[in-house]
């Protein structure tokens, strides 16, 4: 015996997406159906499927809200990422320049140190020759001493110019 029935057009979508998704064909698909709601489907059953799928729908709209909140967590965080990204970039920027400045400075102090070397020795130098200029004064000195001591009684009487060492 057949039986006819004319589902409507969005019955008939669902359907034929079931019998895709399941792999049999439409005709078994009808039988199969009508089956379970002769034999197998009671009421009992119907109302814990309905508590099971909201159930899950809950779940998933729980768990759609907490996704939603750590993916604008983990945007926030990106951005505080870039943010430390670049001020660790400027900070080895900085860090570069100190080192060069450093190393500037050290080589700076290094000549300083040999010019200091240097003007050392060179006061040390300066200074031995001072002493020794100093010591050949003191020699000419003496020397220019003992000549022009006052020359003898002998002597200004010849020479006639023993006016200039009087003394008055």
């Amino acid at each position: 015996m057949r039986i006819y029935a004319e589902p409507d057009d969005q019955m008939l979508k669902e359907i034929n997406l079931k019998v895709k998704e399941s792999g049999i064909g439409k005709t078994q698909f009808v039988l199969e159906a009508l089956d379970q709601y002769l034999h197998g489907s009671d009421q009992s059953e119907l109302i814990s499927t309905k508590a099971a799928l909201d159930k899950a729908r809950d779940d998933l709209d729980k768990r759609w809200s907490e996704i939603t909140t750590l993916r604008a967590e983990i945007t926030a965080l990106k951005a505080d990422l870039e943010k430390s990204r670049s001020a660790y970039d400027k900070l080895m920027i900085t860090n570069d320049q100190l080192k060069k400045a450093a190393d500037q400075a050290s080589s700076d102090l290094e000549g300083m140190k040999r010019d200091h070397e240097h003007f050392k020795d060179t006061i040390d130098h300066r200074d031995k020759q001072i002493g020794f200029l100093e010591g050949h004064i003191a020699q000419l000195t003496q020397s220019i001493s003992q000549l022009s001591l006052k020359p003898g009684e002998e002597e200004i009487k010849k020479k006639g110019w023993w006016q200039f060492w009087r003394r008055d």
